[in-house]
């Protein structure tokens, strides 16, 4: 009787804590919806897209994003995607939206990285006025020109940067840089310009030659100087400063100072003091006869009488 009694009140413990397990689960659920944040497929890029390229499926995929975070215009699906031509360099795991793209039907090539407003410009360079090679695609540069007034004096030339922060376009025909930096030794640079300064350089690549000056990433600042003339120069060469010259730093050992000489005393020997009186013979016939005579104050002695 016992037993039953036990084994009836463990079933009991059993079906008690079965049904508060499934009203905890049911909370749970519950509030699991009701935290819920509604989210819908967005493409996105799988690598770093660089600008003018068409789009293919390889370089996109969709994930599902807060439907409250969603950027204005985001593609949902990748057939949408497909073919259309970056504008804008598009960076992996972000959003693609028309503001990155060119308009529909555009094919992809330079005239995609023209912005409003400019032109696109090629100049003649050589392994000295391209940098060695070293110039890529979007590398910013300072346009240095060389002109002279009188083209039969050399003394007239002067050279200036006239134009600053250009952004190169493409270097030859490559409109991308090299992933691994390497040097393109093409003969032609494109800058970005407006139509005022393709003029200017149009007249600067006829009348004299020209610079390029490689410029740093995040350097923006513009330098107005006053150009360089020859006579410039060689007064800067006249009046430069000698170079010092340096000597190597040696640790110098210095002997103790020698003892000080003893200095010599000067002795001085007093001289006999004169007696205060004389006395002297005196002789008057055969007899002598002594007379004493007191020193005077002048110290001359009186003549005998």
């Amino acid at each position: 009787m016992a037993e039953r009694r036990y084994t009836m009140v463990l079933y009991g413990a059993l079906v008690v804590a079965a049904i508060a397990t499934y009203g905890a689960y049911r909370m749970l659920g519950s509030l699991r919806d009701q935290t819920r944040v509604p989210t819908q497929p967005v493409v996105i890029a799988t690598k770093d897209l660089p600008e003018g390229i068409a789009l293919d499926r390889l370089a996109l995929t969709t994930r599902n994003w807060p439907i409250a975070t969603v950027p204005v215009g985001a593609f949902s699906s990748i057939d949408s995607a497909v073919g259309r031509v970056t504008r804008i360099a598009v960076f992996n795991g972000e959003a693609i939206v028309p503001g990155r793209l060119a308009p529909v039907g555009a094919g992809a090539g330079l005239e995609q990285k023209i912005a409003p407003g400019t032109r696109a410009m090629a100049v003649r360079i050589n392994d000295v006025a391209g940098i060695s090679g070293l110039l890529q695609p979007n590398s910013r540069v300072d346009v240095l020109v060389t002109l002279a007034e009188d083209a039969s004096n050399r003394d007239t030339q002067m050279a200036k940067l006239f134009m600053e922060n250009m952004r190169v376009l493409s270097v030859g025909t490559e409109v991308q840089r090299d992933a691994d930096g390497k040097p393109n030794n093409a003969t032609t640079v494109t800058l970005g310009v407006t139509p005022q300064e393709a003029e200017q350089l149009a007249v600067a690549m006829n009348k004299g030659s020209i610079q390029l000056v490689l410029r740093g990433y995040g350097d923006p600042d513009t330098v107005r100087t006053a150009g360089a003339t020859s006579k410039d120069v060689l007064a800067l060469l006249r009046g430069a400063p000698a170079v010092p010259v340096t000597t190597p730093h040696r640790e110098v050992r210095r002997r103790a100072p020698p003892p000080p000489k003893p200095v010599p005393v000067a002795v001085v020997m007093a001289k006999p003091s004169a007696p205060d009186s004389v006395t002297v013979s005196v002789y008057r016939g055969e007899k002598p006869t002594k007379q004493t005579f007191e020193k005077p104050s002048t110290g001359i002695v009186p003549k005998l009488p």
